[in-house]
């Protein structure tokens, strides 16, 4: 009689608390778990990339990186390959990375020694720029200071 009474026990608690819910509902709590740790390391990089994206510098990366833009007084240059090149990726013959550098072609034109010209020249951003030459000899120096003219 007392193992009718337990067998009826069981019974009527599988009834009311069955296990198979109960089972289904651990293993729903599981994989809501799993799901909100991957949330919270999204939330860790979005917060992370709130931080990054605070700085101009980070700003200004991405912007050349992504979007191939430049500073105001940038420009862009970029070098196709000829149409129907090889695959992309794969260097072309007509490269000018993969080649040396070359002599300069207007050596044989340009005077000995320094610049020689005694008026005053204006650069391109309406500044006058003194001369530059026989008054200072056709050192090293005048040479270089005449190169690097361009960056007044």
């Amino acid at each position: 009689m007392f193992l009718g009474a337990v067998v009826v026990a069981a019974v009527v608690l599988f009834a009311w608390f069955p296990a198979g819910s109960l089972l289904n509902q651990r293993s729903n709590l599981a994989d809501t778990e799993a799901q909100l740790a991957t949330l919270k390391k999204q939330d860790a990089a979005l917060a992370q990339e709130k931080k990054n994206l605070s700085d101009a510098s980070e700003i200004g990366r991405i912007a050349r990186a992504q979007y191939q833009l430049v500073s105001p007084s940038q420009q862009a240059y970029e070098v196709l390959p000829p149409s129907g090149a090889a695959a992309a990726g794969t260097p072309y013959s007509g490269d000018p990375g993969s080649t040396g550098p070359v002599a300069p072609s207007a050596t044989p034109e340009l005077p000995p020694g320094g610049v020689t010209t005694t008026t005053a020249a204006a650069s391109p951003s309406g500044h006058t720029v003194a001369p530059t030459g026989s008054s200072s000899g056709s050192g090293l120096l005048s040479r270089m200071l005449h190169a690097l003219e361009f960056w007044r």
